[in-house]
């Protein structure tokens, strides 16, 4: 089976979502099957004149279908809702079914011009799901927030892709990298330049600011679309960037290193006091993919493995979250840590669940979480001890809050103004963790497909 094949019936399974969420797992889970089986061991083969593909983007294309079928079965009461009467003149399902093959078409661009218009064109459907559905009447404001930092920052990029394209001839990746275009512009600040907009898609702290207004503000399905997918545009751009280009490490990308490591740091630290469980939720994404980042810059095949490593499971992890809090927003309709207690008193299976993929998040064996911040701490100690000391304080700080997390949500007493123990138990939550979690435990076999 070709890719372009596979493609195609990953976007026919998306749509598949309208009638039975079984058949979305059942076809997914295939087509990853065959994906993986296909490309295991292949560097880069380009399938058509806009379609390539090697190990990463077929990760990421796996990634994508998984965090599609959880955002379908996590909503599976929207869609239901909305299947005979849209809003707006569109459904969750359709917007779910955009951003997904947006995000497909993106992973498997080969050519710059189609991944930037993917890279920009996936924003849409997010700000639709933002602003049609979120929760309360802040979501403009978010919605400004997110198209500001992204658009504003995808401008040096995309003046930067026009400028080499005329240098060079050609926007193919592959074709760029054999000709060695962009070798001899791997100075620093081009660098930094045509980077902001992956580190700000990212995001790394202090380009943060658009990311806990969106997860804060959007419905189930966007908050796990955007940190699933969505985030991950960042880390393969940047990715593909280094690739191609040939970049080495310099001054400039020393202190993007930097300030990676110091800013994971801190939004850690703001995880441990924030009182929005959807807010902490997505610091914690800061944090990650902030330690993600500081491994890829040190430029060793370890530290591109564990940043591959990394993104690949906060994808699962993360939107698993996202899941469980709104889980405990329907029976107690409150987002703060101090009102929704007592979720080990109502529902046990539930808690089990937080405390599984709590532990997950903050790197417990033998899950992939635990193999990826084990290797980014390794990079960045053969690349630095203080950098190595940075990066295991990030880990020890994520430890006290996902506990931290786990202990104010499922212990205590719930409040008795928004408390509903009476509320029906849902399984499509729980379905969604144990698919999720079984790829998190099952994956720590399967390492060396995390290598580039």
């Amino acid at each position: 089976m070709s890719y372009t094949l596979v493609v195609v019936v990953s976007c026919s399974v998306l749509g598949l979502g309208l009638v039975d969420v079984s058949w979305v797992v059942l076809v997914t889970s295939a087509v990853m099957l065959v994906t993986l089986m296909e490309f295991s061991g292949y560097s880069y083969v380009l399938q058509s004149d806009w379609m390539g593909a090697d190990e990463m983007s077929t990760l990421m294309v796996m990634l994508t279908l998984m965090v599609a079928v959880m955002s379908l079965v996590s909503s599976n009461k929207d869609v239901k809702s909305e299947i005979m009467i849209k809003i707006g003149g569109f459904s969750v399902v359709e917007m779910v079914m955009y951003v997904s093959l947006g995000s497909l078409m993106f992973f498997s661009a080969c050519n710059w011009t189609d991944f930037f218009f993917f890279f920009e064109a996936s924003l849409v459907p997010t700000l639709f799901l933002i602003l049609k559905w979120g929760y309360q009447p802040e979501r403009l404001q978010a919605g400004v927030y997110m198209m500001l930092y992204t658009v504003g920052s995808s401008l040096p990029l995309l003046m930067g892709f026009l400028y080499f394209w005329s240098s060079i001839n050609t926007d193919v990746m592959l074709l760029a990298k054999m000709m060695s275009g962009f070798s001899h512009y791997s100075m620093n600040w081009p660098w930094m330049v045509m980077s902001l907009s992956f580190l700000v898609k990212l995001p790394v702290y202090g380009f943060h600011g658009w990311l806990p207004k969106a997860h804060v503000e959007a419905p189930l399905s966007g908050s796990m679309l955007l940190a699933g997918i969505l985030l991950k545009f960042g880390g393969y751009g940047l990715i593909r960037f280094i690739w191609f280009s040939e970049v080495c490490i310099g001054g400039c990308m020393m202190m993007v290193l930097i300030a990676s490591l110091w800013g994971g740091l801190l939004s850690s630290c703001i995880c441990t006091c924030q009182s929005d469980l959807k807010s902490l939720i997505a610091y914690s994404s800061v944090g990650h993919m902030c330690m993600g980042l500081s491994s890829l810059l040190t430029m060793f095949s370890v530290g591109k493995m564990a940043c591959v490593c990394m993104l690949f499971c906060h994808g699962l992890c993360s939107p698993i979250l996202f899941s469980l809090a709104a889980s405990s927003y329907e029976f107690c309709q409150s987002r703060s840590v101090m009102l929704s207690k007592g979720v080990i008193r109502v529902f046990p299976v539930m808690s089990g669940m937080w405390f599984l993929f709590s532990i997950i998040n903050m790197g417990f064996p033998p899950s992939l979480n635990f193999f990826s911040e084990v290797f980014c701490v390794g990079s960045l100690l053969w690349m630095n001890a203080v950098q190595g000391v940075l990066g295991g304080m990030i880990c020890l700080v994520a430890g006290a809050y996902c506990l931290i997390m786990y202990s104010l949500v499922n212990h205590g007493v719930g409040s008795k103004v928004v408390f509903k123990p009476n509320t029906d138990f849902s399984v499509r939550y729980v379905s969604c963790c144990v698919f999720s979690g079984y790829f998190l435990l099952v994956g720590t076999f399967c390492l060396d497909v995390f290598f580039l």
